[in-house]
């Protein structure tokens, strides 16, 4: 006995490291028992206690055949798992999984010689290689596919492909058929049988779609999907495939029921209905477009960053029609800055197409009041936002009536620099909270820092430096870090 060593209930106890590789890549292919016998394996490599280590002792626990465990251990030398150290007693031992992927897979020549001649038989238009004739045998031992099915699937993908085929490609046929449990002839031919029934009902979405190839067992593979996994009957999906015409083909059909599947949509009617919203949004995605006077290849990425967002705020599309018309008057000619504009009205709470109009209705009474205005002060320019702002600021912010703004605009009148001194004038009424023109008229002088000479220039009147102390004065304390004097 060694040294120090496991007792029996901590050896029970413990853990018995399984290679990721074994549970994704081998054990999907392993029939039942030769999964038990690898893993039985394994917890026994890391026991003390011999006397379950044998083979009689893996048939009573396994509850099979010696010669089941012998074909399953055979089965794992085949894969390059183990490794048969003994052919009598029967001895192995266990591989790095690792060394699979490089190690070339032995196969016995003769058990597979006329299935390889069929095969080669079959594609005459070029030889096979050696690795490809390999490939071959690996996915019917790996996958437990009896030859004479690898043979009928075979002929089925060159049937469709023609002599041209490539091995993956019937290799991919056969891996997936596999995998949904059709590994006989006569599993192969129920299939077949399933395949050409729905030939027909592929070729109408074909011409649906406005394709002219013949549909291939790729396209039959997204038909199955679409009808039983997702639950789609035929009008729908060829419904949706004329919505797809000659905008991408079989691809392009299985992202819209993709979307239409994710947004739980299953009847006729209610793709209907989807299809009716998403030619909405496309055109006047296109409108919008035309109206500012710019263009983008792909609209449908328009009406998912843009168009659906504003829908969902609420905004009709008579509403956004004119905010695009309001957008290319005042020179913005991007959907981006169109968003800014919506943003802001949408903060104003300005949704509705009455709203939006009344806005700009709005709008345009006060741009013609702006133009008087910049008119009687002798300025002919056009009217610019920074003019808005000032308006907004004092009408909205400062209060100011109409009244006062005009008895201001003709105290203006004649100024140098008379948008400015406008500016003054009514800040300095602000400051004194005028109320009337009564107020304005008991405001005799106006502290304006704008003064004239003669050739028009504009200077500072007030020259005075202020000192430390004083601007000490003037902001808090705690402020004087951000200054520097």
């Amino acid at each position: 006995m060694p040294f120090s060593s496991l007792s029996h209930e901590a050896l029970i106890n413990n853990n018995t490291v399984i290679d990721n590789m074994f549970i994704t890549d081998l054990m999907p292919n392993a029939d039942e028992l030769a999964i038990k016998v690898y893993l039985y394996g394994l917890v026994q490599c890391t026991s003390k206690f011999t006397t379950n280590n044998t083979l009689d002792s893996f048939c009573l626990a396994l509850g099979a055949e010696r010669k089941q465990i012998t074909d399953s251990i055979k089965y794992w030398e085949e894969i390059g798992a183990i490794r048969i150290t003994k052919e009598n007693p029967l001895e192995f031992e266990y591989l790095p999984l690792k060394t699979i992927l490089t190690k070339p897979r032995k196969f016995n020549p003769n058990k597979y010689a006329d299935f390889i001649s069929q095969i080669e038989n079959m594609i005459l238009s070029r030889p096979l290689t050696p690795n490809e004739l390999l490939k071959y045998i690996e996915v019917v031992e790996d996958f437990k596919i009896s030859t004479d099915a690898m043979l009928l699937i075979t002929k089925y993908c060159v049937d469709i492909k023609g002599q041209n085929i490539h091995s993956n490609y019937i290799l991919t046929v056969a891996k997936t058929w596999a995998n949904e449990g059709i590994k006989t002839i006569e599993q192969v031919e129920e299939k077949l049988k399933e395949m050409e029934a729905q030939t027909d009902t592929m070729r109408q979405i074909f011409l649906a779609l406005g394709l002219k190839s013949t549909p291939d067992f790729e396209d039959k593979q997204y038909y199955i999907k679409w009808s039983t996994s997702w639950g789609y009957d035929f009008e729908s999906i060829l419904f949706a495939a004329k919505l797809c015409k000659k905008r991408g083909g079989i691809k392009k059909l299985d992202s819209v029921l993709d979307n239409f599947y994710k947004l739980g949509l299953f009847t006729l009617s209610d793709i209907q209905n989807q299809s009716e919203y998403i030619e909405f949004t496309r055109n006047l995605a296109v409108n919008i477009n035309k109206t500012l006077g710019v263009y983008y290849e792909n609209i449908d990425t328009i009406v998912e960053q843009y168009i659906s967002e504003w829908l969902n705020k609420g905004y009709e599309a008579n509403g956004l029609k004119l905010i695009a018309i309001y957008c290319l008057k005042r020179n913005i000619k991007n959907l981006e800055g169109m968003d800014n504009i919506i943003s802001d009205l949408y903060s104003k709470g300005i949704v509705s197409a009455n709203s939006v109009q009344a806005f700009f209705e709005e709008e345009k009474q006060k741009n013609e009041k702006i133009k008087q205005i910049l008119q009687k002060l002798g300025t002919s320019r056009m009217v610019t936002n920074t003019d808005r702002d000032y308006y907004n600021t004092w009408v909205n912010i400062w209060g100011m009536s109409e009244e006062i703004i005009n008895f201001a605009v003709q105290k203006s009148i004649g100024k140098s620099f008379s948008f400015a001194y406008l500016n003054s004038l009514l800040a300095a009424y602000k400051e004194n909270n005028v109320k009337s023109i009564e107020d304005c008229e008991k405001i005799a002088n106006i502290p304006t820092k704008i003064a004239t000479i003669s050739n028009n220039s504009q200077i500072i009147s007030d020259k005075h430096i202020y000192s430390k102390e004083e601007l000490d004065n003037i902001f808090d304390k705690e402020d004087e870090s951000n200054f520097d004097f």
